[in-house]
């Protein structure tokens, strides 16, 4: 008998366990369960049936989705009963947020034997201990365990033990040969899923003199390709284009053995060809003349950022509804027929390509970056999610004064405050924004970046100019240090576990931080009506219950006393809506 909804949350979700009670193995009861669930505000249980019903049916996408959603608003804690198959089957969808199921994979897995057992012996005993007995009889599970593989391969770890855990391990692997442990294939196979995320997360990982010194000494050269152990240690710590001849094609490429490591090489062997050619395709639609744009090319060119593997790819059109809690249906009118949008500063395209998904084929996307290595990389994932409304070119913002053109939309978003002057490049980006245009901008705000200046006064801080090694060499300081001390709180961002994130983070060529009331005055003097922030619903009740009486989107100067309160609301930046009068 078919499922008809009733009237009332509560009554669907006993008549859907009743159901359930009757058919515990259907797939499509339990994802109809976990949205019930969501809707009553069970989170918890959303994601304990979200996650039954893809271990009945790993197949089923739509429990995958709701499920990676979930896990990307909620942490994971001892008491959800996540099903594990369930956690793995979603890592199979290309179109789920794979890092949000990767963070809470390592969480889960943090709990359990044997890797709770194994952090315990590295706090206890240090890390080349936890790393010894990760290798033995009790710690070796671990190597095998899928879920701890899948979270290694497709995301980004963000947990500082794990951390220690794996460098300690992979320094092990370089420093002590043993050719016996490598002959093993799910040994051999686990260290391979450790390459791929080193190259995730851009070689951040800290290494030592001793292991530089080693590196030196190995031979991953083309007349060595039968020796895998060699090219397998080496691409530990360097890209695929250090360790591997630039004249290798597919067929020698297919000669490594054994297979594991192949599959983890090729495509990136096939990424680098194919960013080398997305550079020359893309067209340039402006000159970069400013002395600080061309210093932040090239820190985007080195260190493309950020460098994001996978998208929750939002249903086509959906923008729409999310821009009917800024405006008005009038002020969305335009949204009946085609319109322009631009993404201003794109970098890698993650946020463009989730814009021109979002927006949907009537609306024309023209995403520009200064990097051509960032444009390269976002029309390659532009290609892969299919954004076929959405193009790239090279450009600086304060050079788009020569273009003659106007767009209905334009983001930009983690940009402005990158420029020498963050207000003259807004100005010119208001000038390219027709009357009733809508504008979403983002900016660094100076009270949550406050300890960002106490961090650069501190005397290990290596400076914009550090390279790569003094760059782990610091982090990896920070990582260290006691609790409480000037930049361990970066260790909670999830840019402090990728190389251009941490680059990005706190050793940006050029930055600069704006305050409420300058944002107010400058929206007031260049037509512009600010619409309402992007925050999570736990702050926005926050401000309500503060300002019972201010109503949406609430008064810039009442939002000013509320940051003043609560220093942490704009940690990632201002991001907010306004629209041109």
């Amino acid at each position: 008998m078919p499922f008809s909804a009733p009237h009332s949350t509560e009554t669907a979700i006993a008549q859907l366990e009743r159901e359930i009670a009757r058919k515990p193995k259907s797939a499509p009861l339990r994802y109809r369960l976990a949205l019930a669930l969501l809707e009553a505000d069970d989170p918890a249980g959303a994601i304990e049936q979200g996650s039954a019903a893809l271990a009945i049916d790993p197949r089923l996408r739509e429990a995958a989705r709701l499920l990676a959603s979930l896990l990307q608003r909620y942490e994971i804690n001892p008491e959800i009963d996540i099903s594990i198959r369930g956690l793995e089957a979603a890592f199979s969808f290309h179109d789920v947020d794979r890092q949000a199921l990767a963070v809470s994979a390592i969480r889960l897995l943090k709990e359990q034997a044997p890797l709770a057992r194994i952090l315990a012996a590295g706090r206890a005993e240090g890390w080349d201990a936890a790393a010894i007995l990760l290798q033995t009889r009790d710690g070796r599970p671990l190597l095998t365990n899928r879920l701890f593989r899948l979270a290694l391969t497709h995301g980004v770890n963000t947990d500082s033990e794990v951390e220690f855990l794996l460098t300690a391990f992979r320094r092990d692997l370089l420093l002590a040969p043993d050719h016996e442990r490598f002959r093993e294939r799910r040994f051999f196979e686990f260290v391979c899923a450790l390459v791929q995320q080193c190259i995730n997360n851009e070689y951040v990982f800290f290494v030592t003199v001793a292991e530089e010194d080693r590196l030196g000494q190995l031979d991953p050269g083309a007349e060595s390709m039968d020796a895998a152990q060699d090219v397998l240690l080496a691409s530990l710590y360097r890209p695929c284009r250090e360790v591997l001849p630039p004249d290798m094609d597919r067929n020698r490429l297919r000669q490594i053995a054994p297979r594991a490591l192949r599959d983890v090489l090729m495509p990136c062997m096939d990424e680098r060809k194919a960013l080398a050619a997305g550079m020359q395709g893309i067209p340039r639609l402006t000159d970069i003349a400013d002395d600080t744009s061309r210093k932040v090319e090239q820190q985007y060119i080195a260190d493309p950022y950020p460098r994001w593997l996978s998208l929750q790819t939002p249903q086509s059109g959906i923008a729409r509804a999310s821009l009917g809690d800024f405006f008005t249906p009038d002020a969305l009118a335009f949204m009946d027929r085609p319109y322009n949008v631009l993404i201003a500063g794109c970098g890698t395209g993650q946020q463009a390509v989730s814009a021109a998904l979002g927006y949907g084929p009537d609306a024309d996307v023209l995403a520009i970056d200064l990097s051509t290595s960032s444009l390269a990389y976002a029309a390659l994932m532009a290609e892969r999610y299919d954004a076929r409304n959405l193009r790239f070119a090279q450009a600086d913002i304060l050079g788009l004064g020569a273009l003659d053109r106007t767009f209905d939309i334009i983001e930009c978003v983690g940009v402005l405050h990158h420029m020498a002057n963050p207000y003259d490049a807004w100005r010119i980006l208001i000038d390219r924004l027709r009357p009733g245009g809508l504008m979403l901008t983002g900016l660094y705000s100076a009270i949550s970046r406050g300890n960002f200046s106490a961090i650069r006064e501190d005397p290990d801080w290596p400076g914009t100019d550090a390279d790569d090694s003094a760059l782990r060499t610091y982090r990896r300081a920070l990582m260290t240090r006691e609790a409480g001390l000037p930049g361990t709180e970066l260790l909670v961002s999830k840019d402090f576990y990728a190389k251009s994130g941490f680059r990005d983070l706190i050793l940006h060529v050029s930055e600069q931080h704006c305050s409420l009331p300058d944002i107010k005055a400058f929206l007031d003097a260049n037509g512009l009506v600010f619409s309402g922030f992007h925050l999570p619903p736990h702050l926005l009740d926050g401000f309500r219950q503060a300002y019972p009486d201010d109503g949406w989107p609430g008064s810039l100067e009442h939002w000013q006393a509320f940051e003043e309160d609560h220093p942490r609301t704009f940690d990632g930046m201002y991001n907010f809506w306004c629209r041109k009068v």
